[in-house]
């Protein structure tokens, strides 16, 4: 008894270190393969737990395998966007200012009842509150309000406010999504230029962002944001 009972101890301590070394994500918002990666440390941790005719060893290094493999698929997913995205998936607008989209939601296997509770837990009980809505690739819902109900709302204070707009992530951790230039009217040139402007190359910017305002969000790795201009 009092071996299971150090085994346990020791297994827990080493699961604590292996969870804590993945990150802090690993402890609310899963991607598809932190999840599975989890799963499996968890059904590790607990064969030398129970069977004590099993070396600890069994346990241990098998779940610090899983961590290697962790670290790797993060840091090759991080590296190339077309792996990540493979990997992971791409967010899903499912709500726009055309109102919900149906066939988005049957690909993704939700039907009305689990948006709008999904809505709910975003704190929006009315579909006409939201300008947009998007489904991340860890299956959280991502809103965002239309302007006249978004929190302390211009409309209280009875200003006139533009048109809600959605940011488009155009260059993360130095990749450059090119399909969302056409979605802002953007090219290639004009963020080259940009970022010329600021003494920036691609591989130095951490996200860039615009929206079809043209208004620009700019954080490098190191240095401040840019958020007063436009592209």
């Amino acid at each position: 008894m009092l071996t299971v009972f150090i085994r346990s101890i020791i297994t827990y301590i080493f699961l604590l270190f292996i969870m804590r070394l993945m990150g802090k994500r690993q402890l609310s918002e899963l991607q598809p393969f932190e999840f599975v990666i989890t799963l499996i440390v968890a059904e590790l941790a607990c064969i030398p737990m129970s069977d004590t005719s099993i070396p600890l060893s069994y346990g241990i290094i098998p779940m610090f395998t899983m961590f290697i493999l962790h670290i790797a698929i993060t840091k090759l997913a991080s590296k190339n966007h077309k792996f990540n995205r493979f990997l992971n998936g791409v967010p899903v607008v499912i709500i726009s200012p055309r109102g919900i989209d149906h066939r988005l939601l049957d690909k993704l296997d939700m039907n009305v009842t689990d948006l709008l509770h999904a809505l709910r837990a975003a704190g929006y009980f009315y579909p006409g509150e939201v300008a947009y809505a998007i489904m991340e690739t860890n299956g959280t819902l991502s809103v965002l309000p239309k302007s006249k109900y978004a929190p302390v709302t211009p409309s209280d204070m009875s200003l006139n406010v533009e048109k809600t707009e959605m940011p488009y992530p155009i260059i993360c951790e130095g990749n450059l999504f090119s399909e969302n230039l056409t979605l802002t009217g953007t090219t290639e040139e004009a963020v080259d230029a940009l970022l010329e402007r600021h003494s920036l190359r691609r591989d130095d910017v951490l996200l860039f962002t615009v929206d079809k305002q043209k208004k620009v969000y700019l954080q490098p790795y190191t240095g401040d944001a840019v958020t007063e201009e436009t592209i």
